[in-house]
């Protein structure tokens, strides 16, 4: 029932009046309250909110429109529906009554059976009201939930498509977390936007996703290659470039952006666009540095695994060739870092 655990607050200077209220609305079993002013019946109020105010319009000091004006403009009591009932029958009181918040207005003298009719109806409201607004909180929290969800496993599903691509040239998989994260904190040192850190982030595991277009005789050759088969493994930023470039979800977007520029050089000597500068997107720029420096650390079918030290004198001398100067210096600044996350994803 409507009535249960519902508790109404009446505002009135004239005790008889509340009196009236309070013998039939009390036998329907609703909590009853009782202010004579308006100054009161806002302390009452924040002492304990009600779930129904009835108020009188002319009490001293302060009238029934000014306490509704005060109950609505305090956001923890504007939900609080009111309903006035006074003396005054001209159309003007009624009209302020409904402009500063009242729900209803009730003329005196009053039937029991209209005021009881019309508390039932606004208590009613309210809960549905209530009911509906926790139901839309509750859609909001599960699409939330859902959307959550559905992000981490993307973000799961392309460190593991990705590690599985990767493996055809490095059998660990690590290689594509490792480059993830160098570049996360690249391009945090960088200062970039968040939302730009967290697509290189994400898209940074996509970064060699071309190689699966990549012959394995050539992908696993343990030997250098001729210029020839040199000249096929280059297509692979083309081909990575290919994959994700009609895509038009932000972290694809980025992953074409990273396959396609990640061996663009900074002095334009880089591939597959010989792009020069800040031509090259700063993913790509980005990736460049971090895949080098995993890859020269790293042991491979034609090569050993160069020393920290000497990987760090290789990217100090590309400076302003293969990387920019700017992240070759934050780079340097911050060598510690690169190395802890080395060793937390070492093979």
């Amino acid at each position: 029932m409507v009535t249960l655990n519902k508790e109404i607050l009446i505002v009135d200077d004239k005790i008889e009046n509340i009196e009236l209220l309070n013998s039939f609305l009390k036998k329907e079993g609703y909590k009853l309250r009782n202010a004579t002013n308006g100054k009161t019946a806002l302390l009452s109020v924040k002492a304990q909110q009600p779930d129904l105010i009835i108020l009188d319009i002319n009490m001293p000091n302060m009238n029934g429109f000014e306490v509704c004006k005060a109950l609505k403009a305090d956001k923890s009591t504007a939900h609080i529906p009111v309903m006035f009932i006074s003396a005054l029958n001209d159309l003007q009181s009624k009209i302020e009554a409904f402009h500063v918040g009242g729900l209803d207005y009730i003329i005196k003298p009053f039937s029991s059976e209209e005021v009881l009719a019309r508390v039932r109806i606004h208590l009613e409201l309210a809960d549905y009201q209530h009911n509906l607004e926790q139901k839309v909180q509750d859609g909001l929290k599960a699409i939330k939930e859902l959307n959550t969800e559905i992000e981490e496993t993307q973000d799961e599903m392309i460190v593991t498509v990705a590690s599985i691509l990767d493996a055809k040239d490095d059998d660990t998989g690590k290689h594509v977390m490792r480059v993830a994260e160098f570049s996360k904190l690249l391009a945090q040192l960088y200062e970039l936007d968040e939302t730009t850190i967290e697509l290189i982030y994400k898209a940074a595991p996509l970064h060699d996703a071309g190689k699966v277009a990549i012959p394995d005789d050539i992908l696993t050759k343990p030997d250098i290659l001729t210029p020839q088969e040199r000249e096929i493994m280059k297509t692979h930023s083309m081909k990575g470039y290919e994959i994700f470039k009609n895509s038009h979800r932000p972290i694809l977007k980025m992953a074409a952006i990273i396959a396609k520029e990640h061996h663009e050089y900074w002095d334009g000597s880089g591939y597959p666009d010989g792009l020069k500068g800040t031509q090259i997107h700063i993913a790509g720029r980005i990736l460049v540095l971090a895949d080098v420096f995993d890859a020269l650390t790293h042991k491979r079918v034609y090569k050993e695994a160069w020393s920290f030290e000497r990987a760090l004198d290789f990217i100090q001398e590309q400076k302003g060739k293969m990387f920019e100067a700017k992240l070759v210096e934050l780079f340097e600044s911050n060598f510690e870092k690169f190395i802890e996350i080395h060793q937390k994803l070492k093979d």
